[in-house]
């Protein structure tokens, strides 16, 4: 699997760090914060953290190691112990800082809601390009039950074109050798809702199996799948009556065969006949001597 692109995939710069954190201050109401050393095993993660997984940590250990920490972390009091904090972000570094073996992380301290945390750790994780489509899927679809967003809202809320929106929260409901597409190629997910719209999992799986292997483009995609749904074309008459004759052409072929059996030639004989009369009418319908 490739390697999602993370915030130390190259060389961490202050500035970097620091226009990404002005982006998401955008979201934030102003308010005190308090900037301390916080213990890190009294840090505990964001309860509405969207990424299920965090890959890369020996090499962000390595990162703090010789950089330290590039900007402080977001922090607020836990609402259900004294003395403890939630991460608001930045749950990948304090992973890496405790591989590091730092006993203490530079923090802001401040208050956030419920809804702040969840909107702050999505547009973090958007911004880092840190979540798979279906964690983001699951966040956006957690933001529009819970936070009563639409989809444009939600999209201008979080600097993103409506249609990126529209096609994460679409996974959620596509098939799952859809999905599992979209987790070994994330770059395919403008196609799924193209494959989702054939019914049949034989239908879909030649196409996803090139999508996988790079043997098609989208292009491709949209074509095979048009080409599925288009209705078949009636066969003319002609053709209708060529495939009658080879079916009446193998029912003799194997009656002529029963033949060699002396069991079967009364019966046999019998059903001729029967036959011979159904031609006959035929023949005298349609007038032929």
């Amino acid at each position: 699997m490739a390697k999602r692109k993370g915030f130390f995939d190259h060389i961490a710069r202050p500035e970097d760090d620091l226009a990404r954190m002005q982006d998401i201050e955008a979201l934030l109401v102003p308010r005190r914060l308090v900037v301390q050393d916080i213990p890190i095993e009294r840090i505990r993660p964001n309860p509405f953290q969207a990424r299920q997984v965090f890959d890369a940590l020996d090499e962000l250990a390595d990162a703090i190691r010789a950089q330290g920490f590039v900007s402080r972390l977001r922090i607020r009091p836990d609402p259900d112990q004294d003395g403890f904090f939630q991460l608001v972000y930045g749950e990948r570094r304090v992973r890496a800082a405790r591989i590091a073996g730092l006993t203490e992380i530079p923090c802001e301290i401040t208050d956030h809601t419920d809804d702040e945390l969840i909107e702050i750790g999505l547009a973090e994780n958007i911004q880092r390009r840190d979540l798979t489509p279906l964690e983001e899927a699951q966040a956006f679809k957690q933001l529009i039950d819970k936070q009563n967003y639409s989809t444009r809202s939600l999209a201008e809320r979080l600097g993103k074109h409506r249609s990126y929106i529209d096609n994460r929260l679409a996974l959620l409901h596509v098939p799952e050798d859809v999905r599992q597409m979209v987790v070994q190629r994330p770059d395919t997910i403008s196609s799924a809702r193209q494959i989702a719209r054939l019914k049949s999992a034989d239908d879909r799986r030649p196409i996803i199996e090139g999508l996988v292997q790079r043997q098609i483009s989208a292009a491709d995609v949209n074509r095979q799948v048009n080409d599925n749904l288009r209705p078949p074309i009636p066969p003319t008459i002609e053709q209708q009556f060529e495939e009658d004759l080879a079916t009446i052409n193998a029912i003799f072929s194997r009656w002529a065969s029963l033949n060699t059996n002396p069991a079967h030639r009364v019966p046999l004989i019998r059903y001729v006949r029967r036959l011979l009369i159904r031609v006959k009418e035929l023949s005298k319908s349609l007038q032929i001597s």
